[in-house]
């Protein structure tokens, strides 16, 4: 309970800390009560096993898995979840799977990404250049001058791609054409995959690997997928590196092992994420590949290193937009193989308020008390560890609080 409160408190504290150097309007307005009129609610519900789990509702939330200590820890305990279930459905078919590791080598200089404009400016680009060329093979009229404007533009921006935009490419290849087609009917048959993008930044500058998780559809070793599956997809992996001026090293680029659930599975993987997203920027807390984007934030903030700062700033813009976790679709679809229906989209995710049983109602200005001292979070442990009344006398101890709760038991 201690150290779930402490977790608590330390991604409060964060998101606190993070309104005052984002760049992002919708990250910095995560947390603020949606109607000012109406304030803000404190439910609370009680667990099987006794405990209480106490939460707020009526706030805005940015959703932003990649920037935001709050919503990402909540997104992703619902992926862990799901996940999990996942796993429990190809153990129950009978089936094996296996966490492939993709990596490519980096450098100081190299950039992380292009921001969501630019990537959406560059996906217009290329359709433009598109329709040029087909009205120049059906000798239609064309804006010749626009056409080599939009080629010049188009060019500067994949001069600029960076790390991130090179990993999308080459998943997308490893994932297609023939010998892929074929992987999939080994084993029992490929039933699907899920894939995860997981970002640090050390003294090489920005480390972008891929986590994916494949599923098959009989019991097989590792050491037999690893030599034919994985080893063709590291090679087409490396392939579409080399193409973009980025390569991958046969020792270290790549690794696969067969893994079980809760063992070191992608499920395992975002249950740490959940309770580590915040980042310690303590020194044994860091990561032989370097900081996590969150310790990058902490050490912006705590330290106020300047490079930190300019590092987090990169990052917020290069990951906006970009998504964590994605899974394969049609025949190998494993979230409809594990019963789960299509996918909660991340602001979907964050705006579930809790259900509670009991509730009580504070005026936005006593909520915003409570957020200027940073007092959120001990509000939501007095409530679990007292109750409601507990709740009540805590904010009238501090001359907050309102007499007009629902009770809904």
């Amino acid at each position: 309970m201690a150290q779930a409160q402490h977790r608590r408190e330390t991604r409060w504290q964060r998101r606190g800390q993070l309104r005052k150097v984002t760049s992002l309007r919708r990250v910095r307005n995560c947390g603020v009560p949606l109607d000012p009129e109406g304030g803000v609610t404190l439910a609370v519900t009680s667990n099987a096993d006794g405990t209480r789990t106490a939460g707020y509702s009526g706030l805005a939330s940015c959703g932003s898995v990649w920037c935001c200590p709050q919503c990402a820890a909540k997104i992703a305990t619902r992926r862990a979840d799901e996940l999990s279930t996942v796993m429990r459905a190809v153990d129950e078919a009978g089936g094996s799977a296996f966490l492939l590791t993709l990596t490519m080598r980096h450098d100081r200089g190299d950039r992380l990404g292009l921001t969501k404009d630019e990537r959406k400016r560059l996906r217009q680009l290329e359709d433009n250049r598109a329709g040029y060329e087909a009205a120049n093979a059906n000798w239609w009229d064309f804006d010749e001058h626009q056409a080599e404007a939009d080629a010049i533009e188009e060019n500067t921006l994949r001069q600029r791609r960076g790390c991130w935009d090179v990993l999308s490419d080459a998943w997308a290849r490893v994932t297609s054409g023939g010998a892929w087609k074929a992987d999939q009917e080994l084993f029992g048959g490929l039933l699907g995959w899920a894939r995860v993008v997981e970002v640090t930044d050390g003294d090489n500058g920005w480390h972008v690997h891929i986590h994916a998780l494949l599923c098959f559809g009989a019991q097989v070793s590792a050491e037999l997928v690893a030599g034919s599956v994985g080893a063709r997809m590291f090679s087409r992996w490396r392939a579409a590196l080399e193409r973009k001026g980025f390569n991958a090293s046969e020792e270290h680029g790549w690794d696969l092992r067969r893994v079980q659930l809760g063992d070191g599975d992608l499920a395992d993987y975002f249950t740490k994420i959940a309770y580590e997203v915040t980042g310690s920027h303590r020194k044994e807390g860091r990561r032989a590949g370097g900081r996590t984007p969150m310790q990058l934030l902490a050490d912006a903030v705590d330290a106020q290193e300047e490079t930190a700062m300019a590092r987090w700033w990169e990052w917020e813009q290069a990951s906006e937009g970009r998504r964590q976790l994605t899974w394969s679709i049609g025949g190998r679809d494993l979230r409809k193989l594990a019963g789960l229906g299509a996918e909660v989209t991340d602001d979907e995710v964050v705006a579930e308020d809790l259900e509670g049983e009991v509730t009580l109602e504070l005026t936005s200005n006593d909520y915003c008390v409570l957020q200027r001292t940073q007092r959120e979070p001990e509000l939501l442990a007095v409530a679990e560890m007292g109750g409601l009344m507990a709740a009540r006398g805590w904010l009238r101890a501090l001359g907050l609080g309102r007499s007009d709760e629902v009770d809904r038991l």
